[in-house]
């Protein structure tokens, strides 16, 4: 997580936060969540954070995410949250929240 806000400080000049609910193009950050792309993606399948080291993995395969080369639980979350950037730009993603508090965005599958 703390990785995560300096990457944040250092890129946010180049790549605001987006703060509407859609994204409208152009460079942005976003706030994002594994264990939510996880439950959105495995849709009525059920998702269990003691289950994240399969789970996971399983639903980068399903969405053809070569993962051979990913390690760490830290990988494979990284991976989601590039994988729900995909769906951002292709306009499918939820945003979960609102303007005072931030949103979440989670893949429409």
């Amino acid at each position: 997580m703390f990785n995560g806000e300096a990457i944040y400080q250092a890129f946010s000049s180049a790549f605001p936060l987006l703060t509407a609910r859609d994204f409208q193009g152009g460079r942005v950050s976003f706030e994002t969540f594994p264990h939510a792309v996880t439950c959105a993606l495995r849709g009525q399948e059920g998702t269990s954070a003691k289950e994240k080291r399969r789970q996971r993995p399983e639903v980068l395969e399903n969405a053809k995410i070569d993962i051979s080369g990913l390690k760490s639980i830290d990988d494979f979350d990284a991976a989601l949250c590039a994988l729900t950037a995909r769906y951002l730009v292709e306009g499918r993603t939820y945003a979960y929240g609102n303007v005072e508090g931030g949103y979440i965005h989670v893949p429409i599958p």
